[in-house]
């Protein structure tokens, strides 16, 4: 039996209902990854460290606790269950695109909590199949930088690993990828940014980066609280599903080439709040209607504007702190939280 390379990796995400019960994926469940950090491994030992004992003669298999991320591509079409995950909120139902027949508008809004989005994680070894049974989608980070395509990368936290349970390498036959084109490049994108307060955003707002971090972050727990275990002869303690246990952080990195002028130093020592816009146009998917994605953001402040004085071109990497807004802005109705995505794609049921 051969080993497992990772171009023969597969994955797969399929949304769950209940805590700990895994289900088994199937067709346009499929995954396209990059290389994962999430890891199951790890027994977490408790070792006997008793005096009168020079060598450890036993250990205990500790809590489980499975972390770690997910990178990929961002993708118009095949990241929408990861995304609504995090997000919570199907903001507008998905509906068909004007005078379009396979071309569908979302809007995913931050809800306040995700309790009850979660889902199975399914990886396939070549040898066989792992899943971890529930995931909780942690964070996401979407990132990009001219001339590459963009990244997604969803921050897990799961509860335990199965191997060849539900999900088995004959399940596993029915799992399809909805889509394998269609990433989103740095090249598609527009920004806009203006005063908060100011007009909707137009053309003349465009700004020009070549980088882009956007990194998101819901501070989850699972508690331990002794009504999930593995079983067996060794039971080992599962947590609960994740809730909250504190405030989101969500920022917003912007990379400027060069620094020309003291304007954006000014608009921090004003402490001048922004909106802002960004909207990636892909290929046509039927007519005149093309891919999009896109972030916006209602209420930026300013948390730094970091020019550092070095050799060569200098640069102006500015970062924010992404607000709700007591009001949605002029030009963004209905936007009131840190951020919307919204886009137009080929799925037409909502994934959550």
């Amino acid at each position: 039996m051969g080993g497992v390379a990772g171009v023969e990796m597969k994955y797969a995400l399929k949304k769950a209902t209940t805590w700990g019960t895994p289900v088994a994926a199937g067709a346009n469940d499929g995954l396209l990854l990059l290389p994962t950090g999430i890891r199951a491994g790890d027994a977490q030992l408790d070792i006997d460290d008793s005096q009168g004992l020079f060598f450890s003669a036993d250990g205990t298999p500790g809590p489980v606790k499975i972390e770690g991320d997910l990178p990929g591509y961002l993708r118009y079409d095949g990241c929408d269950l990861l995304l609504a995950l995090f997000m919570g909120s199907i903001g507008t139902a998905r509906a068909l695109h004007a005078a379009g027949a396979a071309s569908y508008d979302y809007v995913y809004d931050l809800d306040t909590d995700t309790d009850g989005l979660f889902g199975t994680l399914v990886r396939h070894w070549k040898n066989y199949v792992e899943e971890i049974r529930s995931v909780k989608i942690a964070g996401i980070t979407i990132k990009g930088e001219r001339g590459k395509p963009l990244q997604l990368i969803a921050e897990c936290i799961g509860d335990h690993a199965a191997y060849d349970g539900t999900n088995t390498a004959s399940t596993f036959n029915n799992v399809t990828i909805r889509e394998t084109r269609n990433r989103i490049h740095f090249a598609q994108s527009v920004f806009r940014m203006n005063s908060q307060s100011g007009a909707a955003l137009q053309a003349s707002d465009a700004i020009y980066p070549n980088s882009f971090e956007l990194t998101a972050k819901r501070k989850l727990t699972g508690v331990y609280s002794g009504a999930l275990t593995t079983g067996g002869t060794t039971p080992r303690d599962i947590i609960d599903e994740p809730t909250n246990d504190g405030m989101p952080e969500i920022t917003l990195k912007l990379g400027f080439p060069t620094h020309t002028s003291k304007t954006r130093l000014t608009d921090l020592g004003s402490d001048a709040r922004k909106k802002c816009d960004i909207t990636f146009t892909g290929g046509i998917i039927e007519g005149a209607i093309p891919r999009l994605f896109k972030l916006e953001f209602p209420h930026l402040q300013m948390k730094s504007v970091d020019v550092v004085d070095e050799a060569g071109i200098i640069k102006e990497p500015v970062e924010f702190v992404c607000h709700t807004a007591s009001a949605a802005p002029t030009g963004m109705t209905g936007v009131t939280k840190p951020f919307r995505i919204s886009g137009t794609n080929q799925l037409a049921a909502d994934p959550i």
